[in-house]
């Protein structure tokens, strides 16, 4: 049996070595993009935004499929720490600074940010409630995951609108295509995929009830 558990944890250590890998060098791909101005769209259709959500995601689930050889070290977290990990969201204060400096529009960053304040705000409460099993723990966990994952369908959804291109019906004076240039850019590309990933992950442990 302790055979067994070597094997099993030189395995979990593995996928957690190559997932801290992909997302090194998913991170300076994002970089890239946003330096680059390959994203930004030139009043037409946020296709690389798009594509740059996406794409990860996708990856992430075939990967999953496939045994989890490059991200499956996200798999790997207990209940507790994938919650946790969504902490980062407390950075949607930037929508706010944004859109206090003109920069991005109110209807796009309030949403986005508050949305994403109190998302990243909650988590810690979360996962230690989840991890000190309190009353009603899994209640709370799907509700907190499922508000977390509207969040961000909302904000992607708004930032389109928002946007300068022909499906921009909400965009005026003042629109999201900064989001395509870094380092906002960082945001759609690579914060965005990585808490869909988390949620994910989240969604199927409480599908097997495992903590």
């Amino acid at each position: 049996m302790s055979n067994v558990a070597t094997i099993r944890q030189r395995g979990a250590d593995s996928d957690i070595q190559w997932t801290l890998v992909a997302l090194a060098v998913w991170f300076f791909i994002a970089v890239a993009l946003g330096t680059s101005g390959a994203l930004t769209g030139n009043g037409q259709p946020p296709i690389g935004i798009g594509l740059a959500i996406a794409l990860p995601v996708i990856l992430f689930v075939v990967d999953r499929r496939f045994g989890g050889h490059v991200l499956g070290g996200l798999a790997r977290l207990e209940l507790p720490a994938l919650i946790a990990a969504q902490t980062f969201r407390v950075g949607g204060v930037f929508f706010l600074i944004a859109w206090w400096g003109g920069t991005l529009p109110g209807g796009f960053a309030l949403s986005a940010g508050l949305g994403d304040i109190a998302v990243g705000l909650a988590a810690p409460f979360i996962a230690a409630a989840v991890a000190a099993r309190r009353p009603h723990h899994l209640a709370l966990a799907r509700i907190w995951n499922v508000l977390g994952t509207l969040d961000l369908v909302t904000a992607v959804s708004l930032g389109v609108l928002h946007a300068r291109s022909p499906i921009g019906l909400l965009a005026g004076p003042v629109t999201t295509d900064v989001m395509a240039r870094y380092p906002l850019s960082l945001i759609p590309t690579f914060a965005v995929p990585l808490a869909l990933m988390l949620h994910i992950s989240t969604y199927r442990r409480l599908g097997t009830g495992a903590v």
